[in-house]
């Protein structure tokens, strides 16, 4: 009797020792890790590969992406013309788990480039988005991302870049 409850409790502390809760910041961390590596200018679909699951896909512009369409459309909207990205995610309401979290949060991308025209463009974009995150062989990774633009602005700065206001002050 003594060695059954023995084994019984020696089975449940391994259990539990094997099923270490995803914390709300690593969820955190590699939500912002994605968005890191959607680099104008660095992006590497193999860095990438750390960060999602073999099976992710993504809902954005109404459209369904597997992880190589996914990564097919990043390539297709890099441009000479970008100067600079910005995300700035915020609002996180995050639900964590032993093998996965699940985030809703806001997104605010601010892209900088040159347009047709020559003249410096921002394009400002509001989304909220959700993301489910699993862990896939020892790593926590994004296994799922939905993305709704709810805002775009647009300001194109001509005169060489100046604001309204520079130009004042220059008399023009």
């Amino acid at each position: 009797m003594k060695l059954l409850i023995t084994t019984i409790a020696a089975v449940v502390l391994v259990g539990c020792a094997s099923t270490k809760q995803v914390t709300k910041q690593q969820a955190k961390n590699v939500l912002h890790d994605f968005f890191d590596h959607l680099n104008f200018k660095g992006y590497d679909r193999k860095a990438f590969k750390t960060i999602v699951t073999d099976d992710f896909h993504i809902f954005e512009k109404g459209i369904n992406m597997s992880r190589k369409y996914f990564f097919d459309f990043v390539d297709s909207n890099h441009s000479e013309s970008a100067i600079s990205k910005d995300w700035i995610l915020s609002n996180f309401r995050i639900s964590a788990h032993p093998e996965s979290a699940h985030i809703s949060y806001e997104n605010v991308g601010t892209f900088v480039s040159f347009n047709t025209d020559g003249h410096k463009e921002t394009v400002k974009l509001y989304w909220l988005e959700n993301a489910y995150l699993v862990r896939e062989k020892g790593l926590l990774k994004i296994k799922f991302l939905h993305s709704e633009e709810i805002k775009k602005e647009v300001f194109v700065r001509k005169h060489g870049g100046k604001t309204g206001e520079e130009l004042k002050a220059e008399g023009k």
